[in-house]
């Protein structure tokens, strides 16, 4: 994942002395600290007077702590507690209901750094967003595979070097309990980047910059998600992650013809978007259309919409500017969900859903839910599950 944005004297604000301590002697090393300055602040200069090879390797094993020091990363935070400490100190784990997300995620880090690093690559994956979804024929599990690996790292460095990428290329794979995952990590076009030079004058360097891109494959509906910028890589990783992991090239349908969406539902002014109580869901309202025209020249035209409008006084304000509600004609919407937990901004979620596959639904537990009504809804037209038991086969360049 792209690591959050590292701000030492934030980071060390949030973590208390005592944890502190715990992460200092797994390391071999104390911070000096002043006890004339503010006590929130001591940590933070303490660690800014290290040497600076020795802070900056200690900064790099803590990004991936940064990175779970988040709302979001909350409960995979709890799920490890319980995991690490359940057995042998369930004290700790009623203790830790009260420590900050700071303090829970650099504790984790030093009681269990490899189980650590596990949940948070599953959180990776679960937080990217902005997809294009591949629905496959039939259902199939796959395993981790390192002569696969092989196969598409070689298959994308000859793509790369198509489009004026670099010919280093690094392929990560992660296995979770109900998806595959496979990262691509690639040197990318050349791009200027200002220096300074010895003598003190700004010019600039040509470097490659590391890209990402990646395939997530979820067991369960045998569809794949693929995070990449340019329609090529998209289709290639979709195309190859089919032919070297599946063993059939074809394996994935082409919604160009059969698109995931279908906003029909939404053609009666009376539907209300049904939700569960037990789901925590307040309200839905549709913030924006994407509308075809019968209009020669005017391809589409997006509409922003006032918040909290019902739906039929979408198709009212629609008519009033002479333009029918007509779901055969949308290409996408956005809609907002609001829950009855949190506060602020964090009661909204704000799902973009555009065809033939394109969303920015994530696997977080609330996108799960919201992913379950538009199923019900019928406006995810893609299949829900499979009636028969998922198999576990090898891809079919063997093991």
């Amino acid at each position: 994942m792209q690591h959050r944005e590292w701000n030492p004297k934030a980071f060390f604000k949030k973590v208390s002395p005592e944890v502190m301590a715990l992460f200092e002697a797994a390391r071999g090393f104390s911070l000096d600290r002043d006890a004339e300055r503010r006590k929130a602040d001591q940590t933070y200069h303490a660690w800014k007077a290290l040497e600076e090879p020795r802070r900056l390797q200690l900064e790099t094993e803590l990004l991936p702590v940064n990175d779970m020091c988040s709302t979001h990363a909350r409960p995979y935070l709890d799920s490890l507690a319980r995991s690490v400490w359940g057995a042998d100190a369930p004290d700790l784990i009623e203790a830790s209901k009260d420590w900050s997300v700071h303090d829970l995620a650099m504790r984790l880090f030093v009681d269990a750094p490899a189980d650590f690093m596990r949940i948070h690559q599953n959180y990776a994956v679960d937080m990217m967003e902005h997809f294009r979804e591949y629905r496959g024929r039939r259902p199939v599990a796959l395993k981790t595979n390192p002569i696969a690996k092989a196969q598409m790292r070689q298959a994308m460095i000859e793509h790369f070097r198509q489009y004026a990428g670099g010919a280093r290329c690094q392929v990560e794979d992660f296995e979770g309990a109900d998806k595959f995952a496979i990262f691509i990590y690639h040197e990318n076009e050349m791009t200027p980047v200002d220096q300074f030079d010895d003598g003190g004058h700004v010019v600039p360097v040509w470097q490659r910059p590391v890209a990402r891109i990646a395939a997530v494959y979820y067991q369960e509906t045998s569809t794949l998600l693929v995070k990449a910028p340019r329609p090529p890589e998209r289709e290639r990783l979709r195309d190859l992650f089919a032919e070297i992991f599946v063993g059939t090239p074809d394996f994935f349908e082409d919604l160009t013809k059969t698109p995931k969406f279908s906003f029909i539902p939404m053609d009666d002014p009376g539907f209300d978007f049904p939700t569960h109580p037990a789901d925590g869901i307040v309200g839905v309202c549709v913030t924006r259309l994407v509308h075809r025209t019968g209009h020669a020249d005017i391809r589409r035209m997006a509409i922003d919409l006032a918040y909290n409008l019902k739906l039929d006084e979408v198709h009212r304000v629609l008519r009033e500017h002479g333009l029918a509600f007509d779901g055969d004609l949308i290409d996408g919407v956005r809609l907002q969900f609001e829950f009855a937990k949190g506060k602020g901004r964090a009661r909204f979620r704000t799902v973009s859903l555009h065809n033939p596959n394109n969303t920015n639904l994530r696997d977080t537990q609330r996108d799960r839910i919201i992913r379950r009504h538009l199923k019900e809804w019928g406006i995810d037209e893609s299949r829900s599950a499979f009636a028969m038991a998922v198999p576990v086969v090898q891809a079919a360049v063997g093991a």
